[in-house]
């Protein structure tokens, strides 16, 4: 690996959960792999590296590096690719290699081409035959107990959350552990919605908007993240439940630490496409 790219920038973020000797995670997301398969130009690798071919690898490359260093493992929110490609799977299987991490799903490691199909639960569950088998974590719920803090992953890619993810928290909860919840989209806060919509976008991209919020969205956008009656129950267990004590997302490429309205602290981390990687200390 050849020096040719900045370092990646490694923000430092502490989360108090009542510890006896504190727990560290490298929290990676949205890195957007974009290898197209012979024959093919998506233009979406441009998009993300411009003129700078390699970098979303490179940028990855330093965060496991550093992981590795320091001995901690690595919670990667999603997007590890930006489309379904044989060359993507092939990526994954190389690049994880070895990796301790947990792993929760984004919406394009669902793609096969953006904009192809409705993004819906059926074009999610036919997608996920093809990349699951490439990853070592369920990609729609999972836990990872890490020197008595239980890391849980669940699956928000589609802005939803079901009523069985539900019921697999309720028993990880049961465990008696502190939690920190890893996700793909960031629980709706007004300070995010605000954030992303006055940065010119028509939607908030959040999991659970408030009505004036998606009243605002265009039609397409209410229709993809408006909430149902399971991920608002999800959403306020998450928010209320005593043992959860963070959650921790990427998605809108951002950096962001703010609080639920319950006083819950929610982290949301850039993209490592955009040389970013957050060391996060559980204390």
């Amino acid at each position: 690996m050849i020096n040719q790219y900045p370092e990646i920038k490694i923000i430092k973020t502490k989360i108090f959960a009542g510890l006896s000797s504190p727990v560290k995670v490298l929290h990676i997301t949205d890195t957007h792999i974009a290898l197209d398969d012979p024959g093919k130009d998506s233009g979406r690798a441009y998009g993300f590296e411009g003129k700078a071919e390699g970098l979303c690898d490179w940028y990855l490359s330093c965060a496991l590096k550093y992981a590795k260093e320091n001995k901690i493992p690595v919670i990667h929110t999603g997007d590890l690719i930006d489309f379904l490609s044989e060359r993507n799977f092939k990526y994954i299987e190389n690049k994880l290699k070895g990796v301790d991490y947990l792993y929760a799903a984004g919406n394009h490691d669902f793609c096969h081409c953006v904009g192809e199909a409705k993004e819906d639960h059926e074009y999610k569950m036919t997608q996920m035959k093809r990349i699951a088998p490439y990853f070592s974590c369920n990609m729609i719920f999972d836990s990872k107990i890490i020197n008595g803090v239980n890391f849980v992953t669940m699956d928000d890619s589609y802005y939803l959350i079901s009523e069985g993810q539900t019921e697999m928290l309720y028993a990880e909860a049961a465990k008696g552990l502190p939690i920190i919840l890893c996700m793909h989209v960031p629980i709706f806060t007004r300070n995010h919605a605000d954030i992303v919509m006055n940065d010119g976008n028509q939607c908030a991209y959040l999991t659970c908007p408030e009505k004036e919020y998606f009243e605002r969205y265009t039609p397409d956008r209410k229709a993809q993240q408006i909430p149902d009656d399971a991920t608002v129950k999800a959403v306020e267990y998450i928010k209320n439940e005593p043992l959860i004590k963070a959650v921790i997302a990427g998605h809108t490429h951002r950096n962001i630490e703010e609080q639920l309205t319950s006083g819950k602290i929610q982290v949301t981390t850039h993209g490592t496409f955009a040389g970013y990687a957050r060391e996060i200390t559980i204390e």
